[in-house]
Parts: structure tokens; C-alpha cells; sequence
């Protein structure tokens, strides 16, 4: 039976007025499918906040009460517009993303479905994966579960309580994210169309992170030529000219890079992308560099041996200072990618991460705060949060599970922004 169907990702970063750019690529790609299927879906991102503020990691800290003001304020505009979204489209069945910093807020907005009369109300995504109980909680409205991939299960949803959901082993026979069923379409910015997914799953196993909980390591690929056609697809549609591959790792196969590579550089976009230090070189990096690649995220995390070891980073730091060298050779705008707090971490680690930065010159420090997140291995070993009610997030100090001393934590996030604010792309090409 075909439903009218509205998919949210929930209000966070919002409540602070933060700039957030993007979309919710998994609700898209779902979108895709279940309209494929001949069901009438919507997207709302409810956190989407493109003329936000695009505030510094220190600044991010002093506005948290912000967040804690709006997300128990009923009455804010917010959560006004959800209901008034919800009223408006007037769905059946409404699908809720929910990530951990977003559990509370995914709460709400589930009972503001369930108030306005909806008769299902399904959850996903990574917390739900991991914890399915906390969608079940005391007054909470949230009907059913899916665990893992939604694609090929949201109808069982429809009747069953927890579902299951297999891997999809082919990705490729799925269908392209449904951007064009995004509501206030017309107030994205082009290039925030233009995040694409072209891979599932990451090789690694980093103890902080959940992706090997929900993807496995096992990495599923779309053919290149179909990436392609979805980016001329997106900017004819919308006048996209740059590109953000959302892969946990893009730069795995070295000949599919190249063949990407190759493809992209005839149609003169730029384009960006996420990968580890050990997955570079430089045959790879120069036909990048040649088609357009104006962005490359990589992972360092730390600057001190012991705590990579700590995380199960794999890579040391004579990885990370020739890949830095590399990138910087070719003159790459790169960003590393720093996490502090992280369990048995101490301040000297984190000196050695300043230094570490300092020598290897990236352009741009994206600083987060370790948080034990459900679905990694740190969580097993520190305390259990209760992210309905306290709320923890990498940019927060509510909930520090390390040893790190808040003062030193805020002096790196100090650090980070003034190295932002005075970074140029390196041009020195340093010995390592």
C-alpha cells in the first residue's frame, strides 16, 4: 500500500544558530527508494541553516545554553515550524533520523507528529541501530525501529516493531537521493546539492568511531560512471558546480580514483573529499590536484603516537608528516581533522598535538571533543550516557569521559581557531 510519507532530520545545531550547510544524504537516498516504489515522500531538514553563523570551536562551547534554552522551549520558532511542516503535508507515516546528539530532540518531534495526528512514526539511523531501546523510552511516540540500512525495509516498519535490516550487498541497484523532494528547496544553495555518496563502509576500525558498527568493514562501491551521471544530473538540475564525496574513505582504490579523476576533470567541476593519511600518495594526489580537487579531509586525530595507539588510528606519524608533505607539495588545501579528551589522554599528548600541527601546516583544524558514542569500542569501556537527557556532543564540555583537564581542552579549541584564523595553505614543503 502506498504511503504519504515525510522524512525529518532533526533541529540541533539550529537552536545555536550555527551555520549548517549540506543535506541529509541517508533520508535522501531512502526517499529515493521508497518513491521509486511509488510512495509520495517529502524531506524536511529541520537543522539546515545555510545564513547561520559560521562560529569558531570556542564560541561553539559558550553557546551551548542556547541549545539547552531552545531544545526545552516548546514555544520556540523551531519547533514551530516542525509542527507547522508537519500540518502542512499532512503525512501518514513520518521517518525520524536519529544520531546521538539528536536523540532528544528526535523525541520531540515525534511526539509533535503523534499530537498532530500521524498515524506511524519509524525511527533510524545510527543511534537507533545501536540502542533500539531508546526510541521505547517513558512517554516516548515513536511506533517502530529500524536498525541499519532502511532502503529495502521501511514497509515491514510499517507493522513491526524492531526491524532488522541486512546489509545491502549491491548499492549500485540503488536509487539516486531524492533531492528534488526536499522541502524549501528553493532556499538551498547549489553546491549544498551537491553531496554525494559513491561508497558505503570504511576499512578502518577507530575506537571512537561507529562506522564499522553500522557499515561493517567491508566497503561497497557504485560504479564511477553512475557518481558522474548523478553530479551532471545535480548540476543541471540546480546549477551545482562543486562536490563533496561523503565517503568514510574515497582514495581506497587507487584505479577508481583515477578513473573518477579522469572523468571529472572534462567536466571542469571541483570537488572534495574525506580519507586517512595511509591512503595517499602521490601519482594519486597530482591527478587530483589536475581535476579540481579543492579539498581533501584526512584524520589525523593526534599528535602523540600513544594516543593513535589508543584509538586503533593503524597509522603513525611518519604517516601523517609525508602525507602533509604531499599534500602540501601540490599545494592541496587540506584539513586534519583533531580529536582531544579521548580515554588515558593527557595534557602533554595534547601539546604534542599543537606541535604536530604547527610542523605539518594543514590549511584548515577541525577540533571535536571526544565523546563516547554508541556503537564504538571507547563506549564499552567508559561511562554510559544517557543522551535523552544529558546532552553530550563533540562540541560540548557537559560530558568530558577522558582525563584531559577542561582548561586544557579549552586552550586547544583556543589554539584552533587562531590557527584558522591565520592559516594559509602550506606552500613549504617540510622533511619528514
Amino acid at each position: 500500500m502506498k504511503k504519504r510519507i515525510l522524512l525529518i532530520d532533526p533541529p540541533f545545531q539550529k537552536f545555536m544558530n550555527f551555520s549548517k550547510n549540506g543535506i541529509p544524504i541517508g533520508l535522501l537516498s531512502l526517499a529515493g527508494e521508497l518513491k521509486s516504489k511509488g510512495n509520495i515522500v517529502n524531506v524536511f531538514d529541520a537543522d539546515y541553516n545555510p545564513k547561520g553563523n559560521p562560529y569558531p570551536f570556542i564560541a561553539k562551547l559558550n553557546h551551548y545554553d542556547e541549545y539547552l534554552s531552545g531544545i526545552n522551549n516548546l514555544d520556540h520558532v523551531i519547533w514551530k515550524d516542525i509542527e507547522s511542516q508537519i500540518k502542512s503535508y499532512n503525512p501518514e507515516v513520518v521517518g525520524i533520523s536519529l544520531i546521538s546528539t539528536k536523540l532528544k530532540s528526535g523525541l520531540i518531534v515525534a511526539k509533535i507528529a503523534k499530537d498532530l495526528g500521524v498515524q506511524r512514526i519509524i525511527a533510524g539511523g545510527p543511534h537507533v541501530t545501536i540502542y533500539p531501546e531508546d526510541a521505547f523510552g517513558e512517554d516516548s511516540c515513536i511506533d517502530s525501529v529500524i536498525q541499519g540500512e532502511g532502503e529495502n525495509v521501511f514497509e515491514k516498519a510499517l507493522t513491526e516493531k524492531i526491524v532488522k535490516a541486512e546489509r545491502i550487498k549491491d548499492i549500485k541497484k540503488l536509487a539516486w537521493p531524492a533531492r528534488e523532494s526536499l522541502i524549501n528547496l528553493k532556499d538551498y544553495l547549489p553546491n549544498d546539492l551537491g553531496f554525494v555518496m559513491s561508497s558505503r563502509g570504511c576499512p578502518g576500525s577507530c575506537n571512537f568511531c561507529c562506522s564499522e558498527s553500522l557499515w561493517g568493514r567491508s566497503i561497497r562501491f557504485r560504479e564511477i560512471d553512475d557518481v558522474l551521471n548523478e553530479m551532471d544530473s545535480i548540476h543541471k538540475n540546480y546549477g551545482t558546480q562543486k562536490f563533496y564525496l561523503v565517503d568514510d574513505t574515497f582514495t581506497l582504490n587507487r584505479k577508481r580514483v583515477e578513473n573518477f579523476c579522469e572523468g571529472i576533470q572534462k567536466r571542469n567541476y571541483k570537488w572534495s573529499c574525506l580519507t586517512r593519511v595511509d591512503r595517499l600518495n602521490e601519482n594519486m594526489l597530482e591527478k587530483m590536484s589536475q581535476s579540481g580537487c579543492s579539498m581533501v579531509k584526512v584524520g589525523i586525530e593526534s599528535g602523540s603516537q600513544k594516543v593513535l595507539d589508543l584509538m586503533n588510528k593503524e597509522i603513525n606519524l611518519t604517516q601523517i608528516k609525508r602525507a602533509a608533505n604531499l599534500l602540501n607539495k601540490f599545494s592541496m588545501p587540506w584539513l586534519a581533522y583533531i580529536m582531544v579528551g579521548v580515554p588515558d589522554e593527557t595534557s602533554e599528548d595534547v601539546d604534542k598535538t599543537i606541535q604536530l600541527i604547527d610542523e605539518i601546516r594543514p590549511s584548515y583544524v577541525s577540533a571535536a571533543i571526544y565523546t563516547p558514542y554508541p556503537g564504538t569500542k571507547f563506549s564499552k569501556k567508559n561511562k554510559v550516557i544517557d543522551f535523552a537527557r544529558e546532552e553530550a556532543n563533540h562540541h560540548s564540555l557537559k560530558v568530558l569521559a577522558g582525563n584531559v583537564p577542561r582548561e586544557k581542552i579549552i586552550e586547544f579549541m583556543e589554539f584552533a581557531d587562531k590557527y584558522n584564523s591565520n592559516s594559509k595553505p602550506a606552500k613549504i614543503i617540510y622533511k619528514c
